[in-house]
């Protein structure tokens, strides 16, 4: 048995050979998530280190990212013991260590993600072609039902957190906790999107497999239920359900993300909106005024947010964030009228990376 999950050296482990002894000896370890785990053999382990290693050029003991509270290393075969842990198989791997890579950038804040009291967990958002390639939801329910990429991508990422970077008894002290943390991974329907998908937007190559790492909240519904005709209706509906007093995006330099399913997506583009065009509206129209927030609050509000709006007259509106380009949009889910917000942690930043061969040299999927 590989005790993969562990800052040490991975080890060899005896423990009884039975499922239920196997699942007791990693629950009583706080090395699980509370739900029962494929045990990570060192066949299966091996299995995952080998595909990367054929696949990558990444070796076993190759580090992937430092990961907080603890700077555990996130070697290949660490997160490999964590994968079959979660459920996956080895063609998952590409996209979990870019997973792994993104929050392991500073300025993605792991620590402060992982030692908050704030509902917040990394939300991977995944572009190009390995979407389909390992059959990635993108469309009706897209974080979970038979999805197995979706749901176990997602879990392993968060038992790394957890045996990697985190310190039994002192992390996920969120005050209600976060349903995220069980799986928490998706795919922009580009299929669908009128606009170009986010990892072009961002400067990649359509045919570049991109992981966007989201430090998000839960999400909040849009609920339009099809009310909006034309274009600008959707856009104000969309504007005013995003802001309130305890949406942390408003006081500070936030990255809210707005999720907004197909439908909605074309009857913007339809109208003639860009992509930027609606973050443009959003950030105008999108406001919360100043004179409605209680004084108390405003002792968490940014300096540079004070100065800019205390002396103004208090029905002007301050911004979900401080321009309208820290906005992220993307395009998910099935038919339907219902789009998602989802507010950000202040403190932590997006970042998108590429899925990359050892060498720097993007990954291509196997056609």
């Amino acid at each position: 048995m590989s005790a993969g999950a562990m800052d040490a050296p991975v080890l060899e482990l005896d423990v009884e050979d039975n499922w239920e002894s196997i699942n007791a000896w990693f629950l009583a370890h706080d090395l699980t998530d509370g739900l029962p785990i494929v045990p990570p053999t060192a066949a299966r382990v091996a299995a995952m280190t080998d595909y990367v290693e054929r696949t990558l050029g990444w070796k076993a003991a190759d580090v992937i990212g430092t990961l907080a509270p603890k700077r555990g290393l996130a070697t290949v075969e660490k997160i490999a013991a964590n994968a079959v842990m979660a459920g996956c198989i080895p063609e998952y791997m590409p996209v979990l260590l870019a997973c792994v890579k993104a929050i392991a950038a500073p300025v993605f804040n792991l620590d402060a993600v992982q030692t908050s009291t704030h509902n917040t967990s990394p939300l991977p958002i995944v572009n190009g072609p390995v979407c389909t390639a390992i059959d990635l939801n993108f469309g009706y329910n897209h974080t979970g039902s038979r999805w197995r990429s979706t749901s176990t991508l997602g879990r392993a990422l968060q038992l790394t957190m957890i045996n990697v970077g985190g310190t039994p008894g002192s992390i996920n002290i969120h005050t209600q906790g976060h349903i995220a943390r069980f799986a928490h991974c998706i795919a922009e329907n580009e299929e669908e999107n009128p606009w170009e998908p986010l990892h072009v937007e961002r400067g990649y190559a359509r045919e570049t497999s991109t992981v966007t790492m989201i430090p998000a909240c839960p999400a909040a519904m849009i609920d339009d239920n099809g009310g909006s005709q034309t274009a600008k209706d959707l856009l104000r509906t969309l504007a005013l359900s995003i802001p309130y007093v305890g949406n942390r995006n408003t006081n500070g330099e936030g990255q809210p993300l707005l999720i907004l399913c197909p439908q909605h997506a074309r009857l913007l583009a339809n109208g003639g909106y860009s992509k930027a065009e609606v973050k443009q509206f959003i950030w105008e129209y999108g406001r919360l005024p100043f004179g409605n927030i209680p004084r108390g609050n405003l002792t968490s509000f940014s300096k540079k947010i004070l100065k800019q709006y205390a002396d103004f007259d208090p029905s002007f509106g301050v911004p979900i964030a401080e321009k309208p380009d820290d906005i992220v949009i993307v395009v998910m889910g099935g038919t339907g009228t219902h789009s998602l917000s989802v507010q950000t942690r202040l403190a932590s930043q997006n970042i998108t990376v590429a899925i990359e061969r050892k060498d720097g040299t993007p990954w291509q999927v196997a056609g």
